[in-house]
């Protein structure tokens, strides 16, 4: 049990708490297929840790996770740097080969869930929300964003939206899906969870098809001409190290954001 969430408070541990600093964090994701080797609630998972730990900072209230998130088809080009054929409706990271369907809902679902947490929010008197999501879709994020916007303008509540994964030096995300980042994260959070052997052994190359695990590079743009994993971006390289600190990091950065904040308030 966490001092911080609110499921396991009573009403004048959590009105103390709100006194002291009136502060939710929401974390957020879908179930979604995150190759052989993860978890299915990977997103989920690192969303929750990252509110929990950054809240153990920052004070506030961990609301309970929310396994929701929603996705959208791929372009035919995004389609080819995958090596998937550009004829086909794929939505998200639902690739022929997956043995499992990820369990998104519809933008407009999603939508309606999120205003209707914010909406409580401002019902309990909260004056500050951090929307932390796991997933990072880019429609699923825009949700996020245009509701921070909605709701930070036209109630007293201000949403802050991050996602746990830490920026490098020039303020850019270099995280793909199911890989290297995403792998170490979760061998550092839950090293039981992580079956990395699902994959096969190197040197044998790794097809973004074949496991709907992508690197960074490719959903930016610059697949490798086999359509396989980027080296530096390889799950089977992950270290439980390297997903310590970058979820460290992650969280400084979260925390950094809600103390600003939190100072502009007051």
């Amino acid at each position: 049990m966490n001092s911080h969430e609110i499921k396991y408070l009573r009403p004048e541990q959590i009105r103390e708490e709100m006194q002291k600093v009136p502060l939710a964090y929401l974390p957020v994701g879908p179930l979604e297929w995150h190759g052989p080797h993860l978890p299915y609630g990977t997103d989920p998972l690192n969303a929750e840790s990252a509110a929990l730990r950054a809240a153990a900072q920052t004070g506030g209230l961990v609301f309970p996770t929310l396994y929701f998130g929603t996705e959208r088809e791929r372009t035919p080009e995004v389609l080819d740097w995958l090596g998937l054929s550009d004829q086909k409706y794929i939505v998200g990271m639902d690739f022929p080969a997956n043995s499992l369907p990820s369990a998104y809902c519809s933008e407009e679902v999603f939508a309606l869930l999120i205003r209707e947490q914010l909406r409580l929010l401002v019902r309990l008197g909260f004056r500050l929300a951090m929307l932390i999501s796991g997933h990072g879709a880019t429609n699923h994020l825009e949700v996020l964003h245009r509701l921070a916007a909605e709701y930070s303008a036209e109630t007293p509540l201000r949403v802050l939206v991050a996602i746990p994964f830490a920026k490098n030096e020039e303020g850019v995300l270099v995280v793909g899906h199911a890989s290297r980042v995403e792998t170490a994260i979760m061998q550092s959070l839950y090293p039981d969870l992580v079956a990395v052997d699902r994959l096969p052994a190197p040197p044998e190359p790794l097809k973004n098809a074949d496991f709907a695990v992508v690197d960074w590079q490719t959903f930016g743009g610059d697949p490798t001409p086999e359509r396989t994993i980027h080296a530096d971006d390889d799950p089977r390289l992950a270290n439980p190290d390297q997903g310590r600190q970058t979820a460290e990091k992650a969280v400084r950065q979260i925390v950094a954001q809600v103390k600003q904040a939190l100072a502009e308030l007051r």
